[in-house]
């Protein structure tokens, strides 16, 4: 598979990932802050935790045409985040879950909601998906205006629907279809 790469804006873009991100991984996910408004990283994320992500991102894009989960990088091609799709056979199913992250630095100066934009195009088109939903911890409302800036709708409240650290978690449900964003 060649390496895809999708422009957001000026200095942001999208690519696939590699090995030489395993630095940036190390200093981006070595706080809490982001592991706090995720399910799946750990914390403290270790060398050990960066080179199984890795190598299992290097696996799964030998085995696909389209990319399903990108790094999100700075103009100089810094890893600054990820998001991607999960749960689905590209090809065969049409729907997936959107999952991404970005590191504190960026927060809040609409990175998020561009890349949401640029890879909800992608998935719809190039991946050929016609649905894309989203869970978002109850308490991130940086995250749940991303996805409502991108025309995702709240489907429902889901209750103690994760467990992180011992503790039961609500999250929102968010959905949005192809035919969505075209009325």
């Amino acid at each position: 598979m060649s390496n895809q790469t999708i422009k957001i804006r000026p200095g942001l873009y999208l690519s696939s990932f590699a090995l030489t991100d395993k630095r940036a991984l190390l200093e981006h996910l070595g706080t809490r802050d982001v592991y706090k408004t995720t399910l799946n990283i750990p914390y403290p994320y270790t060398e050990g935790d960066a080179d199984w992500w890795l190598s299992r991102r290097m696996e799964a894009m030998r085995g696909q045409l389209n990319e399903t989960t990108f790094a999100i990088r700075e103009g100089g091609g810094k890893l600054i985040g990820s998001i991607g799709a999960e749960g689905f056979s590209p090809g065969l199913s049409h729907k997936a879950e959107i999952g991404y992250w970005l590191a504190k630095p960026y927060w809040g100066q609409g990175v998020m909601t561009e890349t949401v934009r640029a890879f909800v195009d992608y998935a719809l088109t190039e991946l050929e998906l016609l649905r894309l939903t989203a869970h978002v911890f109850e308490g991130n409302a940086a995250s749940a205006r991303v996805l409502e800036k991108n025309g995702f709708k709240l489907e429902g409240k889901l209750r103690k629907h994760f467990i992180k650290d011992g503790e039961f978690i609500d999250a929102r449900l968010y959905g949005l279809l192809k035919e969505d964003l075209s009325s």
